[in-house]
């Protein structure tokens, strides 16, 4: 479904710029978090997410629509937030940026997950950009493996691998940093993303 409307979309914005407005839209707001994740600065992810959507819309009428957009996606804003951090050369301080979204716990299970939290948005700060990626695209915009793959332009056997890699690099700086059980917080379930979001 989501495809779909994609595809209808990425058509009409082919033709008429209003259109790749309503496409925008769609994905803005998930394109900032994860640009912000990648980053740790607000002002850099917000005009990070800009020069994603301009280079989307200028390469538009080369994409194949057949091809799923939101890997592409993922790959323009992936290239676009590494050579960002590389060209400030910047540790990423991202570690509020993973807080409690609240919910139904105690004040003391809410302050022990937000910290939880924190930790976890530290030790992905410190990661080499290419495996904080990685991370953030499994577990946080929660893309399929297959998905990862194509965002990466790599075969689907070498996106696992380098998500198993970037999860055991992450397992060992969360055990350095005192979480009990880092494995149960990087599980591959769905509800992982509520867990790191």
């Amino acid at each position: 479904m989501q495809q779909q409307l994609d595809e209808i979309l990425i058509e009409e914005a082919k033709q008429d710029p209003e259109a790749f407005g309503v496409l925008a839209q769609r994905y803005q707001d998930r394109l900032f978090n994860f640009l912000y994740r990648m980053t740790g600065n607000r002002h850099d992810a917000e005009d990070l997410a800009q020069d994603v959507l301009i280079r989307v819309y200028r390469a538009l009428p080369r994409f194949r629509t057949e091809a799923p957009f939101r890997p592409w996606l993922y790959k323009i804003a992936t290239n676009v937030a590494i050579n960002h951090l590389k060209a400030k050369r910047v540790t990423v301080p991202i570690g509020d940026v993973f807080a409690a979204s609240g919910s139904f716990n105690s004040p003391e299970q809410s302050a022990e997950i937000h910290e939880t939290q924190r930790t976890i948005g530290r030790a992905i700060s410190e990661m080499p950009e290419n495996y904080r990626a990685v991370i953030l695209m499994r577990h946080i915009e929660e893309l399929s493996y297959e998905e990862i793959a194509q965002a990466l332009e790599v075969p689907l056997g070498t996106a696992k691998v380098r998500l198993h890699r970037a999860r055991l690099m992450l397992q060992e700086k969360l055990l350095a940093r005192g979480v009990k059980d880092p494995s149960h917080e990087l599980s591959d379930r769905s509800e992982t993303a509520s867990t790191l979001s």
